[in-house]
């Protein structure tokens, strides 16, 4: 199994050399013993970042959506379309926590695929939709993969929760935080049970209060930092994550083995 990040930049990055922070699960299909390939998160940008890995949205057969920010779901439309008109109707898996189906059509998608070549057109013409719990599991061939609620944006008016994954392959364990707040307390029984964690990590002067800061990130135990990788980063320089304890920053395009 490899997890290769198509981007690892910020929903607001315009490096040219990078994309928003989407992810591609590939393995075995266990039932067919051919390549299969699930697209986490699929932004605005991602027909551009799928082009530089020589990929198409028929080369999918399944997508996973952390929550509804444009650069984690922007580029579903673009999906829908390509497959449904250029690609022979093929149909991906939508894998989407239950509470997120209808805002995601009805807030996000309708407007733009309910009338296509016809009028009716509903989300379940173009995705097998795959409706998650969100405190539940589901497996996608040798991955058994956890569903954790995030916090990611805590507000007076309300929360916005976004659904990070642990997966475990038969030889590995790996949390993406996808996208969240730093919140250690939450995430430390997580963090102690992964062999490699992939966490979103802001720069900059600016602290939002929507992702975990690199500055609050160096507090963490060494044995924590020893084993974390750093993405969804903007475009300042980067500080020298190796030498304050972690990974490093993964790169765009950037692979790891987690058979």
């Amino acid at each position: 199994m490899k997890l290769t990040f198509a981007g690892t930049g910020s929903a607001f990055c315009t490096a040219a050399d990078n994309f928003q922070s989407n992810m591609i699960l590939e393995t075995t299909n266990t039932d067919t013993g051919k390549l299969a390939r699930m697209l986490i998160d699929c932004g605005t940008d991602a027909r551009h970042a799928l082009h530089h890995l020589g990929l198409w949205p028929k080369d999918f057969d399944a997508i996973y959506v952390s929550h509804l920010h444009s650069d984690h779901i922007g580029g579903l439309e673009w999906i829908a379309l390509s497959n449904y008109f250029i690609f022979n109707q093929h149909r991906v898996d939508l894998y989407v926590v239950d509470e997120l189906i209808d805002p995601l059509w009805e807030h996000s998608l309708r407007g733009g695929l309910e009338v296509s070549d016809r009028g009716d057109r509903k989300l379940d013409t173009y995705f097998n939709v795959k409706p998650l719990s969100a405190t539940g599991t589901f497996d996608w061939h040798d991955a058994h993969i956890t569903i954790l609620p995030v916090d990611h944006i805590v507000a007076e008016e309300g929360k916005m929760l976004s659904y990070a994954l642990f997966g475990q392959t038969p030889s590995n364990r790996f949390f993406i935080t996808t996208d969240a707040i730093f919140d250690p307390d939450a995430h430390m029984g997580y963090y102690r049970k992964a062999d490699i964690i992939f966490q979103d990590c802001e720069l900059g002067p600016r602290r939002s209060g929507v992702h975990a800061h690199y500055d609050e990130l160096k507090t963490l135990p060494d044995d924590i930092k020893a084993k974390m990788w750093l993405y969804h980063y903007p475009a300042y320089a980067k500080p020298d994550a190796v030498a304050d304890g972690f990974c490093g920053f993964i790169l765009p395009g950037q692979s790891f083995d987690l058979a």
